[in-house]
């Protein structure tokens, strides 16, 4: 099991307004970097896209309450995972957002993946409070 977590990163607006703009998958597409998603499919609760012309993620938005995003692999991803969003309230506005993630990959993809995968994830974490702001 690799397990990724994302550092905590402080973000200038509520916890509601994240929870707002991460309960969308559609919006999911301004939180990666765009020279590495291809074939972008999304929904409100879905999307499906490559990643470096390498894998194929399937993502579903599995719960939403009011501190945490679940979303999980589907069918056409090459291993199963896990991605918990979680948005803790600091000050009337403010927040802080980190991202987990365990992956079921076996021993060899784990060190192939799993730099890549942190260095997403952080990426992703720093990317949501400018993609709100620029909605």
């Amino acid at each position: 099991m690799l397990e990724i977590v994302s550092e905590k990163i402080e973000v200038n607006l509520n916890s509601s307004k994240c929870i707002e703009y991460l309960s969308d998958l559609n919006n999911y597409i301004n939180l990666f970097p765009k020279d590495k998603i291809k074939n972008w499919e999304s929904n409100k609760d879905f999307c499906t896209f490559s990643i470096q012309n390498t894998y194929v993620l399937d993502i579903k938005k599995k719960a939403v309450s009011k501190n945490k995003i679940h979303l999980k692999s589907e069918k056409k991803s090459p291993f199963n995972f896990n991605i918990i969003i979680d948005i803790q309230d600091l000050k009337s506005e403010t927040c802080t957002a980190q991202i987990t993630s365990k992956a079921d990959v076996s021993p060899m993809l784990k060190v192939i993946v799993g730099k890549p995968l942190n260095e997403l994830f952080n990426y992703m974490a720093n990317s949501i409070e400018k993609a709100i702001l620029t909605e």
